[in-house]
């Protein structure tokens, strides 16, 4: 995954076997320009996390939108405000790659990428801004508006996810840790509380959630991009201090030495009081959530949270 990080596109500039072309797109002509590949493999990291995922896109929505729970489609949760180029690169010297697309923040920071699986797909990428834009209509359907502003503190379990873009949520990381000092949370009824919770019983958790067959939804945040994957835990994996998840149709790969701090956050959801487990890198960023995205079953909604309730704190 070293392709993923703040110094990709300097390196992609600089080399000789390259070709690449920068693509400035409206988040809904990106988003419509996504919902029209067949297959592809898309990929968010943020350093300590990374999520991993082959499939056709569903429809990104923005922040403050309403969200479809995740399924078998690659779901993106975007902030436009924060969205800047694109870049289609090239490898000239692999003989038959087919295109990979860029997303990168308005800071420059790379925040999402996609690699076309088809000779259908690469063509659709290489007229992504050449060809004729999305009509009126199509960029109504796309629902990516402005965002709407909610305090996280007012906010529900979308609200929540919602916050931790931009810089990571790191703010109202501190707000959290403030209200579990003070013993205070910003709800009432359990809603609203949060706990640290040892990080190194990660492992553990995943191994649990595969042998009992629970679901889970994982999201993997850059600072643009929330990407979203579902389903049950097929394998967990150590590779040292890389702990590997295969997760409904992909894998999240996760640097424990580089996750710092948990923290057990409760808001409401669709089954009402809703748990997620939060993971946090040195610098006070969420880099992953784990919890029960939607309206799922009442049994599922029970063993998750009879599951979080059990876990030590830190």
């Amino acid at each position: 995954m070293s392709a993923l990080n703040a110094g990709t596109l300097d390196r992609l500039l600089s080399s000789p076997h390259t070709m690449l072309r920068k693509v400035t797109l409206s988040p809904e002509a990106l988003a419509y320009g996504l919902v029209g590949f067949g297959t592809a493999t898309a990929t968010t990291s943020n350093g300590a996390c990374t999520m991993h995922q082959i499939g056709s896109y569903d429809l990104p929505t923005a922040c403050g939108r309403a969200l479809l729970a995740p399924s078998a489609w690659i779901t993106l949760r975007v902030r436009p405000a924060s969205l800047g180029v694109a870049v289609i690169t090239h490898e000239e010297r692999v003989q038959g790659t087919l295109p990979s697309l860029y997303v990168y923040s308005s800071g420059g920071h790379l925040v999402h990428r996609v690699l076309v699986h088809s000779a259908q797909d690469a063509g659709l990428l290489a007229s992504l801004g050449r060809s004729r834009p999305p009509s009126e209509a199509q960029l109504r359907n796309l629902q990516l508006p402005r965002e709407a502003a909610t305090d996280w503190r007012d906010g529900d379990q979308l609200a929540q996810l919602d916050a931790i873009l931009g810089a990571g949520g790191s703010d109202r990381h501190a707000a959290l840790v403030r209200g579990n000092a003070a013993r205070s949370g910003w709800g009432i009824g359990g809603v609203g509380n949060s706990r640290p919770v040892d990080p190194s019983l990660l492992p553990a958790v995943f191994e649990h959630l595969s042998s009992v067959g629970l679901p889970v939804c994982v999201g993997v945040p850059s600072s643009a991009v929330l990407q979203l994957g579902a389903g049950p835990v097929h394998l967990v994996e150590r590779v040292g201090a890389l702990l590997v998840v295969s997760l409904g149709d992909g894998v999240i790969e996760v640097d424990l030495r580089a996750v710092r701090s948990c923290l057990l956050v409760t808001a409401c959801g669709p089954r009402g009081r809703t748990s997620t487990l939060e993971l946090y890198d040195e610098r006070a960023r969420c880099v992953a959530v784990v919890t029960q995205l939607g309206l799922v079953s009442a049994d599922v909604h029970r063993a998750w949270e009879h599951m979080l309730e059990s876990l030590p704190a830190a």
